[in-house]
């Protein structure tokens, strides 16, 4: 097997130098798949500070923290049909005939 050359502007995985991860973590930035993730990510945090919040009695608005709850709900369903049309997609795409 012949080895990358450089010239072709792709550097091995693992090598020194290589910013693979960075590019990768670039790419997962500008990706709507991943930002909803984040999304749903960052509402299930706050959903769950909230929470605590609440339990511990640094906070006593009840209707904040319910909202907060609803909002992660949404927020995760959404990340879910989203995921599931995708995998629907996929799906489709494999039992295509070409």
């Amino acid at each position: 097997m012949l080895p990358i050359s450089s010239s072709s502007g792709i550097t091995p995985v693992g090598q020194p130098g290589s910013a693979g991860v960075n590019k990768a973590n670039a790419s997962q930035s500008n990706n709507p798949f991943s930002q909803l993730l984040s999304q749903a990510n960052a509402d299930q945090h706050s959903s769950d500070q909230a929470i605590r919040e609440l339990a511990s009695g640094e906070s006593d608005n009840v209707q904040q923290v319910v909202m907060q709850v609803v909002k992660a709900e949404m927020s995760f369903q959404l990340f879910m049909e989203v995921r599931n049309q995708l995998i629907e997609s996929y799906n489709e795409l494999m039992r295509m005939q070409f």
